[in-house]
Order: C-alpha cells, then sequence, then structure tokens
C-alpha cells in the first residue's frame, strides 16, 4: 500500500512540475479530495455495525475523534488553500 501511495504520488509531483495539470486549479481538488475523504469516513463509520453496537461504550471519545477529524481537514484545506492562492498571485 506504501508503495503505491508513494508512487502515485511521485507521479503527481512529476505532472505537476511539467504543467500538465494546470487545469486542475479551477476545480479546487485538496477541498473536493477532502470533501470526498470525509464522506467515505462517514459511511464507514455508518456501515460498521461492530462500531454502532459499540458507540455507548466508546462515547465521548468517538466524538471528540469524529469532531476533531472534521475541524483539523477543514482548517488545514482552508491553510493549504490559502496558502497556494498566494503564492499565485505573487
Amino acid at each position: 500500500m506504501m508503495v503505491g501511495i508513494l508512487i502515485a504520488f511521485s507521479i503527481g509531483l512529476f505532472m505537476g512540475l511539467k504543467g500538465w495539470l494546470k487545469w486542475l486549479k479551477k476545480i479546487k481538488p485538496v477541498l473536493w479530495s477532502t470533501v470526498l475523504l470525509l464522506f467515505f469516513m462517514g459511511y464507514e463509520i455508518g456501515n460498521d455495525d461492530v462500531l454502532i453496537s459499540q458507540i455507548k461504550e466508546i462515547g465521548i471519545t468517538a466524538l471528540y475523534i469524529a469532531v476533531f477529524s472534521i475541524i483539523g481537514s477543514v482548517l488545514f484545506t482552508s491553510i493549504y488553500e490559502k496558502f497556494f492562492k498566494k503564492e499565485k498571485t505573487k
């Protein structure tokens, strides 16, 4: 799995350096990939019957994990978007 991630990263980096993916900036891929990741995280949590049956036992810890995952994703995505928008205007 890690090798696949590194290969995908390397290909993306190469294509980005060559300028082949400039059209992607128009659709904000970082924002949409974050939204998709959050969607699939919610789907996996909701689809896990064992986890749902243990929700009373897990309690507030599960809520903290979910809330802070969402807040962290939105926060770091916003920071990333602002950083690269500033780079674009220079």
